[in-house]
């Protein structure tokens, strides 16, 4: 089948190159729809539910809401994890299903066991679900600022303008975007009017606070009166009373005392414009602002959403009101741009390089541009296999590409042609015709085709494994493995295809005799060497063997870590504060936080979020903070002593210097996309998390805070905090029943007079065209704040009578827990730890051996560490049964091939080697173990292999002559150098610029670069010297077989 397919290519080449040409044209268009990203979509398959909560302490929602809705949620088909979080006035459990749950049926099924529990929740929660997003959701940060800052009221005044402005002339814009699935906001004040009554007046008149909300409720609303026909025509009737101005909200009546006087709400109470009781604030250079955060819908090309948005805000600003203004502030197109262009370097400039070592090493420069050819169209067939298995181009997917791998059967296909021509042409002593030349190329791509093909599908099978990995791992590199081996199989179509078409094309008839002047100096130098090791065999065997056994004992002292961490270009600064700091003071805080961190030269700007946005997808409290650190161009960066800093350096020199300014805040650094990845995968924004789960909220508080101390000590721990930081101070207003019992109410009174007060309650709506805004009844701030205020608060007791507060209620403070976070069923609270200066698998391994000898844990308590250290763990138990069940297929198909278990061993042989290789290669760049570098030795071995079997195929073919063993190997091993140095020199070319590439995205790669770059030049040394020793030693057990002979198929 395999040579009616090549003899069909080369004898009609012009049908073969036009189908090549239309699948590049179907190549290019498929990629300029490809999407495009940064880095695969981890994100597990998630539904946030979101419920507001008002008038709750945590502990009663976490009782009356959480509790309710995740164990509902936990009988769901599907479902593999539920966590919540439970906060003041808010409660958030997050349902994780599997993968293969499609994202709106799990919606759905959410939608409706949320409707079957809705019954069981306090009166007026709604839970909501979180927006169709991901961990690669948010997309674009901006800006609603004013140009000119106002000072006092004014200023309020112009942050409620902006908020106005955000919600009802921006936002509606930008979710009409293609691919946006919401605009959240944070910062600024909604706009709201606040009738701020006097209880001394109230009292007076005997006013409730309930009949203040029924006075608006009865005023404001308009009623039809239907339609009214007369004299053949018809006419609609209205009756308008809704609420204009403040105006018209202080003159509308409460009651008539029996005086005959008509009491209004001017009467008793102020109205005015006020700001609302806000959990967050958005600052931009250390100034309050309004910041909206576009949301992508999941699945979406983040790169083409992200340019929308961008685009739709410049049309938006043209319209903006005078004197405001928008900024873009973080966009992720500049990141996918920034990595995507590190890839397209890296792959250009290596298929560069691979182009030259061709060309000096073929010695044939027709032969050197028919392999180059073969580089783009096997890229461009890669993008329609992507395409249409839905795999994104992005820095895993296309940063493991290696063009002189993929080319490798190319190679030595063209190789072989070119001395298959050349030995025709001597032995005719004339140039081939025409058709000698395509018998030629039909003849020698048959005979080799075996070695070429056989060598890729090896390179192929060991790929398999990483097919296994699920999770976090499997959506990182499965992307990974099924672009290389798409890309090899797309290759290797065309060496049996396009590649033998064009060779009877372009080459010609009469190829130089004279080897290549590279080639000549390689062979002057291999052959002594060569000879040197045939007569030592043993020492020769033995240095691979110590070799072998040394790279063990370092792979085993490498460390590990699960990822590079991917250098996004902005620094992300988590800052936490006292718990019970106030939402102002965080602001002042967090204005100075920006003002440490702008002092530095590399820094463009900052920008922070504060608190809960809008929507609640990542729930902080006010102690907790954001500040996102935009650096300048590094072409902008002034030299410190002599030199720039690195972003490393420069994040260390902010971090300590907020430490020192700021000593009541701690400090957790990290990036926008590796923060929200860690979040929503494991509910900690941290790298590793120590989780621990038990009941009692003080005694979790207590151990977590003595497991920091212990890792604080641990050398590499970089950041160290604990999640649960104390408790808040709590006013708690209980009933005095037997007190309201004697009064004859109920305690509705008492619970209202606290909820509208102090709380606020909305009464109804003031519209202004289009726009509308809340009408809320709650004292103001001076009020609320004043205790003696809050003990005199007047309590309905009639409907003329009231008493204090403090006569009908006990008032006192206590001391509750600010935030409960829930897993697997259980309360837990987490220590943060993102280790810094060393790799994470020993660190965690250190640590957790400190922690288990120096805590005890209290019955039903128990330990996880969890974050990237488990993510590497469980990807190396997977790789570790499955490695080896792929290269025992592979020993098998190398034994089906030779039929012989003597040379099937000696081609094995070349794997153990090739990995001391790339463990020195890893060693040498100061690289720990990852599973990147584990994706890379897993190439490895099948380069190594491929290598083994080229050389191999040789020796058995001289052997058909009957020359003795020593000619054999020594004849073999020359004639060979050129396909196997070749091979090596065009993978290691490949993948140089990747090892050596300091660009954003560069360190993902560089860890799979090195590994195989070492590991190719320690594979060759074996291949081209001890494989020959090996061969020459066991002579005597090998068995003779024309590998040529054996059909594709049957291998």
């Amino acid at each position: 089948m395999m040579s009616k397919i090549i003899a069909f290519s080369i004898y009609n080449r012009m049908a073969v190159l036009a189908i090549t040409l239309g699948i590049a044209i179907a190549g290019w268009v498929t990629f300029e729809n490809l999407p495009i990203d940064a880095v695969p979509d981890v994100t597990n398959n998630q539904v946030q539910i979101n419920t507001a909560v008002d008038g709750l302490s945590p502990e009663e929602t976490e009782r009356n809401v959480t509790f309710p809705i995740e164990t509902a949620m936990r009988g769901l088909a599907g479902v593999t994890e539920v966590r919540s979080l439970t906060r003041f006035n808010l409660s958030q459990v997050t349902v994780i299903f599997d993968d293969e749950v499609e994202i709106y049926r799990a919606r759905q099924l959410v939608a409706e066991r949320l409707q079957s529990v809705s019954g069981s929740l306090p009166v007026g929660v709604l839970p909501r679900p979180g927006p169709v997003s991901s961990g690669l959701g948010e997309i674009v940060h901006y800006s609603v600022e004013a140009e000119k800052i106002e000072e006092g009221q004014k200023r309020i005044e112009q942050l409620m303008e902006m908020r106005t402005i955000q919600e009802w002339f921006v936002k509606p814009r930008l979710l009409t975007v293609k691919g946006v699935a919401e605009v959240n906001t944070i910062g600024g004040f909604e706009r709201q009017f606040h009738i701020q009554p006097n209880t001394t007046k109230m009292a007076k008149y005997g006013v409730h606070f309930s009949e203040i909300i029924e006075a608006i409720e009865r005023t404001n609303k308009n009623v039809g009166g239907g339609y009214v026909q007369q004299t053949g025509e018809q006419f609609l009737v209205q009756a308008v009373g809704l609420l204009k101005d403040i105006e018209d909200i202080r003159s509308v009546p409460l009651k008539s005392l029996e005086t005959f006087q008509t009491i209004t709400i001017s009467d008793v109470a102020e109205v005015s414009l006020a700001t609302e009781l806000r959990s967050g604030a958005g600052l931009v250079r250390s100034r309050e602002a309004v910041v909206g955060t576009v949301m992508m819908l999941m699945g979406e090309n983040s790169r083409t959403v992200a340019m929308r948005v961008a685009e739709r805000i410049k049309e938006v600003q043209k319209g903006l009101p005078q004197g405001y203004k928008l900024e873009t502030l973080y966009i992720r197109s500049d990141l996918v741009s920034s990595t995507i262009g590190t890839v397209e370097h890296n792959l250009m400039t290596g298929a560069f390089l691979v182009i030259v070592i061709l060309a000096l090493l073929m010695g044939n420069l027709r032969a050197a541009i028919i392999t180059a050819i073969m580089i783009p169209l096997s890229l461009l067939i890669s993008f329609i296999a992507m395409r249409y298995f839905n795999i994104s181009g992005n820095l895993m997917s296309l940063g493991a590409l290696d063009f002189g791998i993929i080319v490798d059967g190319t190679v030595i296909l063209l190789d072989h042609c070119v001395r298959v021509i050349q030995e025709r042409s001597n032995a005719m002593k004339r140039t081939l015709t025409k058709e000698e030349l395509q018998k030629a190329v039909y003849d020698a791509t048959v005979h080799i085709r075996t070695a070429a093909g056989f060598g890729q599908l090896i390179i192929v099978v060991v790929f398999l494994p990483i097919f296994s990995l699920v999770g976090v791992e499997g959506k990182m590199f499965r992307p990974m493995a099924a672009t290389f081996i798409i890309a090899i199989l797309a290759a290797l179509i065309l060496s049996f295809t396009t590649a033998p078409a064009l060779a009877s094309l372009l080459m010609t008839g009469k190829v130089a005799d004279k080897e290549p002047w590279l080639m000549r100096k390689l062979e002057h130098l291999y052959a002594p060497v060569l000879n040197f090791v045939l007569r030592f065999k043993v020492a020769t065997i033995s240095i691979g063997v110590i070799a072998t056994i040394i790279g063990g004992i370092l792979f085993a002292r490498l460390g590990g870590e699960f990822l590079p961490q991917l250098d996004e270009g902005t620094l992300l600064v988590q800052t936490t504060r006292p718990v019970n700091v106030s939402i102002d003071q965080s602001v002042v805080l967090q204005a100075k936080t920006e003002e440490i961190a702008s002092q530095f030269p590399e820094v463009a700007y900052t920008f922070s979020k504060i608190g809960t946005s809008e929507i609640a997808n990542d729930p902080m409290g006010v102690h907790q903070a954001d500040t996102y650190v935009m650096y300048k161009p590094e072409k902008d960066w002034p030299a410190i002593d002599g030199k720039k800093r690195t972003r490393g350096e420069v994040a260390n020199a902010i971090i300590e210097k907020l430490d020192a300014e700021l000593p009541g805040q701690s400090v957790l650094r990290s990036q926008p996309i590796q923060m929200r990845f860690n979040d929503l995968l494991e509910g900690s924004k941290s790298d590793v998390a120590v989780k621990l789960y038990g009941d009692d909220m003080e005694t979790l508080s207590s151990i977590t805070k003595k497991i920091a101390a212990i890792v604080e000590k641990i050398p590499g721990a970089g950041e160290v905090e604990t999640e649960l930081r104390g408790t808040s101070p709590l006013l708690r207003v209980t009933p005095k029943k037997d007190v309201l019992r004697k009064m004859g109410i109920s305690t509705q009174q008492v619970l209202q007079t606290v909820g509208v007060a102090l709380g606020g309650a909305e009464a109804g709506t003031l519209y202004e065209g289009e726009r509308r805004f809340p009408i809320f009844v709650r004292q103001s701030e001076t009020q609320r704040s004043d205790l003696n205020g809050i003990r005199n608060l007047p309590v309905g007791i009639g409907s003329n009578a009231t008493v204090p507060l403090s006569e009908v209620a006990d008032i006192k403070f206590e001391e509750a827990y600010g935030t409960i976070v829930r897993e697997d069923g259980k309360r837990r609270a987490a220590v943060m730890i993102n280790p810094h200066g060393r790799d994470t698998e020993s660190f965690v391994n250190d640590a957790r051996k400190a922690v288990e000898a120096q805590i005890k844990l209290p019955e039903g308590y128990y330990i996880e560490w969890t974050g990237t250290f488990r993510n590497l763990q469980e990807a190396k138990s997977r790789l570790i049964v499955l490695a080896p069940l792929a290269l025992l297929l592979v020993l098998m198909m190398i034994y089906a091939a030779f039929k012989s278990a003597g040379e099937t061993l000696l081609i094995f042989a070349c794997v153990p080697m090739a990995l001391v290789g790339g463990v020195l290669g890893l060693m040498l760049n100061g690289l720990p173990f990852s599973i990147t570098a584990g994706v890379g030795f897993i190439a490895l071995s099948g380069i190594a292999v491929l290598n083994g079997v080229v050389l191999m195929n040789y020796f058995n073919d001289l052997r058909k002559e009957r020359l003795d063993s020593r000619t054999i190997v020594t004849r073999g091993a020359l004639l060979r150098l050129r396909p196997v140095m070749m091979t090596a020199l065009v993978d290691i070319f490949g993948f140089l610029p990747m090892m050596l590439s300091t660009s954003i995205g560069a360190e993902v790669q560089k860890p799979l670069a090195s590994v195989v770059i070492g590991g190719i030049v320690s594979s060759t040394l074996l291949t081209l010297l001890i494989l020959p020793a090996l061969y020459l030693t066991f002579d005597k057990y090998m068995k003779t077989h024309d590998l040529s002979e054996l059909n594709l198929k049957e291998t």
